[in-house]
């Protein structure tokens, strides 16, 4: 039988006993930023108003609809466009509030 040790024998690869190079550093985060997701945060945060528009548009169009069908239904539509308006903002801070991370982490990539 053949020696046991020789076959479980393990090497790690994932340290290394040479640092990094600050160029290297340098060369990925150019390439971070400068790759299809240079305007990301941008375009999120114009995607952040487009929804809150469309979830306002909404909202309007099924008080309408509701003031249209009976007259009763006023205060009922003008709940419901109270109610719009709150989950439009709500949609818009949130997804406008993650384009501006994206854009705080891009000033901070630039920066190192």
């Amino acid at each position: 039988m053949a020696d046991n040790n020789e076959e479980f024998m393990f090497e790690d690869i994932s340290s290394s006993t040479t640092p990094k190079s600050k160029n290297s550093l340098k060369a990925v985060t150019e390439n971070y930023g400068n790759g299809v997701f240079k305007n990301l945060d941008k375009i999120i945060k114009a995607i952040s108003f487009i929804v809150a528009i469309g979830i306002l548009l909404i909202f309007a169009a099924v008080a309408v609809v509701l003031v249209m069908l009976d007259k009763i239904f006023a205060v009922v539509s003008v709940a419901v466009f109270i109610v719009g308006i709150i989950l439009a903002l709500i949609s818009l801070f949130l997804i406008y509030a993650i384009g501006h991370l994206i854009s705080q982490n891009n000033e901070i990539i630039k920066h190192l």
